[in-house]
């Protein structure tokens, strides 16, 4: 993985203007949080509703300490597998090679994935919220299904950290279907091209 440059020129249209459209990392973290607990809480109710024998079983300290190991790896996992799911989505969706895309970490803190390919609105958002449904929901849903608590709540915490995707999506939904759009490459959000007035 290439390491994130901190600066790279903004590509230029003929006809067209770009626009900044970027989140707030402090409402992204607080609505996170919120979309968290609440994944995490209908989840556990799901669970003992379709299991009434479900418990936590706290007496075992082996299994406690090997589920925690578990829970760890995961996590940290996770944060690798939703970054490399944004990119290779937008890989395979425009045929493009893996020089295109770059990972880093914002001076908030946050990782992400860059990838320096201007595209149409419909695979940049089919992009920025499959790791929602790979990482997040599938997992919550399989933790529910299986009565496995522990991804349940894996993929419940992957839910609340695909918020900053959902608020970049809702962000530029009203954009029309052709609009061009690129991944900002510092800030979570991106750039959307306007076509310039006559």
């Amino acid at each position: 993985m290439k390491k994130k440059k901190k600066e790279e020129p903004l590509p230029q249209f003929e006809g067209y203007e770009p626009e900044q459209k970027t989140i707030g990392m402090l409402a992204a973290n607080l609505w996170a949080v919120l979309l968290m607990v609440v994944a995490i809480v209908v989840g556990w109710f799901a669970l003992t509703g379709l299991y009434p024998s479900f418990s936590f079983d706290m007496d075992d300290p082996m299994l406690m300490a090997k589920n925690c190991m578990w829970f760890c790896i995961l996590m940290l996992l996770g944060i690798v597998v939703h970054e490399l799911v944004h990119g290779f989505t937008w890989l395979l969706l425009l045929h493009k090679g893996f020089s295109h895309l770059s990972f880093g970490i914002m001076a908030e803190g946050a990782v992400y994935c860059h990838i320096d390919v201007p595209m149409a609105k419909k695979p940049y958002v089919i992009g920025a919220l499959m790791p929602l449904l790979l990482v997040g929901l599938v997992p919550w849903v399989a933790g529910i299904v299986t009565g496995s608590l522990l991804w349940m709540l894996v993929g419940g915490i992957y839910i609340g950290a695909a918020t900053g995707d959902l608020m970049i999506v809702k962000a530029i939904h009203n954009e029309p279907a052709d609009t061009l759009i690129y991944d900002h490459p510092t800030l979570p959000g991106c750039y959307v091209y306007h076509r310039k007035a006559e």
